[in-house]
């Protein structure tokens, strides 16, 4: 209280300044602290506001009162994938459980169905089948909603190192095309999608057949002016000489 006494004198004026009293109240206008001055009479009352509510004495950065002081992911996604269903199935919790233990948000937790597979052995030189196995590739993921930039370390050092064996540990920005198996198609969409297709290809090959044909027209037309711009230079009464050559060809025939 005293750094805030230092702070009011200068601010009021030699004049003015005579010993007061300094009252402290909170938002609802409670009397909190009192506090005399050095001098015994009191003139005075000056109210002092709680620096916790009001900052209008103590200046206080506002980067002091900001809630998210590091950066953020705005949201991970942990995919894991693995044969042995048992396994992954207990380290798909241990995440869970991880992330909450550190205060980390889960909007999800998603298991993908598991994709099936065969592999065959064949026998040493030939073509018979000496053993045949059915593989199931279990997939879950994990996804994170705000991160800190801080923890993110921690989160993923604690999954690396407790990661079990025989699974593949992936962390990367949520992927859309993993969500697509959740939706169920609707063969009514697809087919009026195909529709819709075939009518813009229809369309696109009368535009086209248009454009040719117009352009076949325009080239008809510069042939029939290049003709005609060059027509006086064809025309027989410009050519005497070979009129006068014909009728004398023709006299000789007649002999």
């Amino acid at each position: 209280m005293s750094s805030i006494l230092a702070r009011v004198k200068p601010l009021l004026t030699p004049s003015t300044y005579r010993p007061c009293l300094f009252v402290r109240f909170n938002k609802s206008g409670e009397r909190i602290q009192t506090i005399k001055s050095r001098n015994d009479k009191v003139e005075t009352i000056c109210a002092v506001p709680d620096p916790t509510t009001n900052r209008g004495i103590i200046y206080e950065p506002p980067y002091l009162f900001e809630t998210d002081l590091y950066p953020n992911y705005s949201s991970l996604a942990v995919s894991i994938r693995g044969y042995d269903y048992v396994v992954l199935e207990g380290y798909f919790r241990y995440i869970q459980k991880l992330a909450n233990t550190l205060d980390i948000k889960v909007p999800e937790a998603v298991a993908i169905p598991a994709k099936s597979s065969r592999v065959t052995i064949l026998k040493p030189r030939s073509a018979q089948i000496d053993v045949e196995h059915h593989l199931n590739l279990y997939h879950r993921i994990v996804k994170f909603a705000k991160v800190k930039a801080t923890i993110a370390p921690i989160l993923f050092e604690c999954i690396r190192l407790n990661i079990p064996e025989g699974v593949e540990l992936k962390i990367d920005l949520p992927n859309p095309a993993d969500d697509e198996f959740r939706y169920v198609p609707d063969v009514e969409l697809k087919q009026l999608q195909s529709e819709l297709r075939a009518i813009d290809h229809e369309k696109e090959e009368t535009q086209k057949a248009k454009e040719a044909k117009r352009a076949l027209k325009q080239k008809e037309k510069a042939q029939a002016m290049l003709l005609s711009i060059l027509s006086p230079f064809n025309d027989e009464s410009l050519l005497p000489s070979s009129s006068a050559n014909d009728t004398s060809d023709n006299d000789e025939e007649s002999k």
